[in-house]
Parts: structure tokens; C-alpha cells; sequence
């Protein structure tokens, strides 16, 4: 674990049961965030071990793909910065991001900038979380909700930082709309076209074997974001067939 992250990461862990409602000191959010993430972590592992164990996870028809945190990271930040402009006077700047996939967890801390039309500023912290993965015309996608938000630090004093809190807590989903489109450098066939073969005695008419690739689940653990797929194949279609088949 980066140290620059240490105390980023209990945070956007424990997304689903951080509130937005009175303000609190840095300390305390961190300190509630982290024991509730902990709490979680466990009782999610415990549950992976199980089914690891039963076999539940793999089978002779699944396959697996890993995409690290700074490949993630790397995907996501190609399209920042964005902004969006909400109530009508404070523009939201996405700036920098960074996943954690752990605990079974997957999750996305934002660094992000408030900028008033008086030139006061804020720097925001937003947590997200990895919704809706999907296969897309071959492509792996997923979604980012955000679910969480601090502010860091801020020129508008106490009064200005609690009408901020409310713009942005009124429009967390019209930013999670920010978000680059997530989707994983990774194309998946729907076939296996096999040209023909015609070598003296050996003999195979060219055609075209199927695939039904379908999401089975995603399994965040160990900086890396597990895709399992199940894979089914067939059945044969020679190349007559598949060309009426279209």
C-alpha cells in the first residue's frame, strides 16, 4: 500500500455506510470510516474463503481476467480532467483518481476542485464505487456511482462550506455522470472462425465455432479487479452455415 494513501483508502472503503450529514473533523470521519471498513473486509473475506473453498468460484467453463489498480487508475485518469457546473454558481472539477480493489471492495477515490464564480475555492474529496459491470459489444464496462464526499479544505469559511456540502450532496449523481466511460482494454470474441483445409489426405471444411461469453462475477481483492467469465462453446457451424446465419 502507498503510504500517500493510507489514510485515503479506510474512507472509500466503508463507502456504504459514510453519510454526508453533519460536519465532521477529518479525524473523526477517518476513524469511523476505518473501524466500518475493517468490520466489512472481514465478514466479505470470510465469505470468499467459503466459496473458494466449496469451489463455488472456479470450473472447467470459467475464465479469468485481472486488471491491476494502476492500470485502472491509468484508464480512468485518460479522460480527466471534467467539470460540471451545479446550482448554478459552483463549477466541480474531476481531477485525479485512484481504485482500490481490496476486501472484496472496489471502490474509486476522486480528487476534485470547487471553483465559485467569486473565485472561492475548495478541494473536495469523491468516493465511488464500481457499479453495473457488463459485457459491451465485446468490451468489459462498468459504471462508477459516487457515494461519498469530503471537503478537504476551503476558502468560503464555515457558512459557504455547509452551502457547498448541500450543492454537492444534491448532485452526486448528475457528477458521477463525470466519470470517464470505464471500460477494460480488453476485446472478447464471439467466435472462432477456422479457415478450411484442404493437404492431400487431410481434409476440414473452414467454419465458424461460437462463443457465449456471459459475466459471471467480479471479485476485488489483492490490488487487482477479478473478472470471471463463463465461457460456452459451440455448437460447430461450417461456413455455409454461418453465412446464412447472419
Amino acid at each position: 500500500m502507498r503510504p500517500a494513501h493510507r489514510t485515503a483508502l479506510p474512507i472509500v472503503l466503508a463507502l456504504t455506510l459514510a453519510g454526508c450529514g453533519r460536519r465532521e473533523s477529518a479525524e473523526e470521519a477517518r476513524t469511523r470510516a476505518a473501524e466500518a471498513s475493517l468490520v466489512n473486509q472481514v465478514a466479505d473475506l470470510k465469505a470468499l474463503i467459503a466459496r473458494t473453498a466449496g469451489g463455488d468460484l472456479v470450473t472447467k467453463d470459467r475464465m479469468a481476467i485481472g486488471l491491476a489498480e494502476e492500470t485502472a487508475k491509468a484508464l480512468i485518469e485518460a479522460g480527466l480532467p471534467q467539470e460540471q457546473l451545479v446550482g448554478g454558481r459552483v463549477t466541480v472539477r474531476l481531477e485525479g483518481a485512484q481504485p482500490y480493489f481490496r476486501g472484496n471492495n472496489a471502490a474509486v477515490l476522486f480528487s476534485a476542485t470547487a471553483l465559485g464564480k467569486t473565485g472561492a475555492r475548495a478541494r473536495l474529496e469523491l468516493g465511488g464505487r464500481l457499479v453495473n459491470y457488463r459485457i459491451d459489444q465485446g468490451r468489459l464496462a462498468a459504471s462508477v456511482e459516487f457515494v461519498h464526499f469530503k471537503i478537504l479544505d476551503s476558502s468560503l469559511g464555515d457558512l459557504g462550506s455547509g452551502v457547498l456540502e448541500g450543492l454537492v450532496r444534491d448532485n452526486l449523481e448528475r457528477l458521477s455522470q463525470l466519470v470517464p466511460r470505464f471500460e477494460l482494454p480488453v476485446h472478447i470474441e464471439q467466435a472462432v472462425k477456422i479457415g478450411g483445409l484442404d493437404a492431400g489426405v487431410v481434409v476440414a471444411r473452414a467454419g465458424t465455432l461460437p462463443l457465449k461469453v456471459t459475466l459471471a462475477e467480479v471479485i476485488p481483492v489483492n490490488e487487482r479487479l477479478w473478472i470471471l467469465l463463463d465461457v460456452k462453446a459451440g455448437p460447430w457451424q461450417t461456413a455455409a452455415a454461418a453465412e446464412m446465419a447472419k
